[in-house]
């Protein structure tokens, strides 16, 4: 398309666009003194590949009402250094792994005729002992009440009491002393070629990478408009996928190519695209030269195609929400085993006062996956559910799936926004949950608390949570990280264990 030989062309910042009203404004600084307004721009006549943010030129027509609409719109495109400095900005601090979890303490006491509940090879290394096998007693007690420090066969006890160093005096000091304060290894310990100590890990990444039609200034009145646009924030969202080199990630609100989100080298992927026109869709993509598709493949989940039983007597209506979930079975190529893990990603509903969709999601997500993949599960996304709240408890009770964050709920933040609500939203509404039974942290990425943003900003302790979207962070939310190792070696799967 060309200019019309003799329009005015004029230039202004796409302030705000959605696919879903089917129509955005233009804030144009010379036509805003004219009009008083910004300028209307009917979704027809928005450039491929436009978003909020976004430079745009454009001729002019005048409503019946006497308004500004745009006519002939253009996308001013970004240079090359634009971007490469876009990404040069990201903020290396919320993609440093800052809890190294393969080293492990536990403190249990012995009783009369209690006993410490594990079988343990003195022959496996000079300098600790390998935990052969878990079998009740106070370790198994210690597990239950921390998921996360589990005692596991393969793991390696390095000291008991501040005795270290020698296999047999660290036996001793386990036999002889009331009080235990163990110090463990996760995994390998020495060279060795026994499986036990050398099993196969994974760093998982879980993200929301902020839809462009979701980033407007009506979300984000006080954010540079600059920082909104989508070849920025997307190059700078490559960038900091290439920094984690992740080997599985799942992407929530993703609405552009994967070969601009740095994801075609080297994985292989899938898609659930969310229904009714909606721009964006959830992701799993794996590095192909670790895993392969197992036998199970994949399978997207439509949430408005499986609406709750009538028993709920609620209308119908409520829960069309046009939410989506993902789920593929994966297989490491170098595991000799070719055991199968399931990873599954989603996005549940956001509105406030839909906790019971999210609820029932959830629930969906959950029985639907159980029916083809292998409960060796990982389960990531954008979950917009607090801790405590009814949706993490099915997580965690219902299906007995552990949050790779349990211990810093409380305080860690993966999404805010200082202008929703009085007092702006800052919490914990991603995660990372895992199957306990099959899988173990090494290490995670670091998240921050209220206070450590605030601190980050410069910012009063009364003053809300700053955004996260910003000039060195692409999306509202954070991305999450973590190492899980592959734990049991038993061949024989179980069923699905959840209510």
């Amino acid at each position: 398309m060309e200019m019309e030989e003799g329009q005015q062309v004029f230039t202004g910042l796409l302030k705000s666009f959605s696919p879903k009203d089917g129509y955005g404004f233009i804030a144009c600084p010379v036509l805003f003194d004219a009009f008083g307004r910004d300028v209307y721009v009917n979704q027809d006549k928005v450039p491929h590949g436009a978003c909020a943010g976004c430079t745009v030129e454009f001729t002019l027509r005048i409503s019946t009402r006497g308004q500004p609409q745009a006519h002939q719109v253009f996308l001013v495109q970004e240079s090359a250094d634009d971007l490469i400095g876009a990404a040069q900005a990201v903020n290396k601090d919320y993609l440093t792994f800052a809890s190294d979890m393969s080293h492990y303490t536990i403190v249990v006491y012995k009783k009369k005729r209690s006993r410490l509940g594990i079988d343990v090879d003195t022959t496996h290394g000079t300098a600790g002992l390998l935990v052969d096998a878990v079998k009740g007693g106070l370790v198994e007690e210690w597990n239950k009440n921390h998921p996360l420090m589990k005692v596991q066969a393969g793991d390696h006890i390095i000291e008991v009491n501040g005795v270290v160093g020698d296999a047999q005096a660290v036996l001793a000091e386990c036999q002889s002393a009331n009080r235990l304060s163990m110090r463990l290894l996760r995994g390998r310990l020495e060279p060795s070629n026994d499986d036990r100590s050398c099993l196969p890990s994974l760093q998982v990444v879980s993200w929301n990478v902020l839809a462009g039609a979701y980033a407007s200034l009506k979300m984000y009145p006080n954010v540079d408009p600059a920082i909104l646009r989508a070849p920025r924030r997307r190059a700078q969202v490559a960038a900091a996928l290439a920094h984690l080199s992740a080997d599985v990630i799942c992407l929530q609100e993703v609405d552009c190519s994967l070969e601009e989100l740095g994801l075609c080298a080297e994985y292989d992927s899938c898609t659930a695209q969310r229904p009714q026109g909606r721009c964006d869709r959830c992701v799993i993509a794996w590095k192909r030269d670790r895993l392969e598709v197992g036998t199970a493949g994949h399978r997207a989940i439509f949430f408005d195609d499986h609406p709750p039983p009538a028993a709920f007597e609620c209308d119908p209506a409520h829960y069309e929400t046009g939410n989506v979930g993902l789920a593929v079975e994966l297989r490491l190529r170098s595991d000799p085993g070719k055991r199968c893990i399931t990873v599954a990603t989603t996005h549940l509903c956001w509105e406030p006062h839909k906790m019971d969709v999210r609820a029932w999601q959830l629930h969906a997500f959950f029985s639907m996956v159980s029916r083809f993949a292998s409960p060796r599960i990982l389960l990531c996304g954008d979950l917009n559910s607090q801790p405590r709240t009814q949706p993490h408890q099915f997580l965690a009770q219902g299906c007995r799936l552990v949050s790779a964050y349990q211990d810093m709920e409380s305080d860690a933040v993966t999404n805010s926004n200082a202008d929703v609500n009085p007092g702006g939203f800052a919490a914990m509404i991603d995660y990372i949950w895992f199957s306990p039974k099959w899988f173990s942290i090494r290490k995670r990425l670091h998240l921050p608390s209220c206070d450590e943003l605030r601190a980050q900003a410069n910012v009063m302790e009364s003053d809300p949570v700053p955004t996260l979207l910003s000039a060195g962070w692409p999306s509202d939310h954070l991305a999450l990280s973590v190492v899980l190792e592959l734990t049991n070696p038993v061949m024989v799967m179980d069923d699905w264990d959840f209510d």
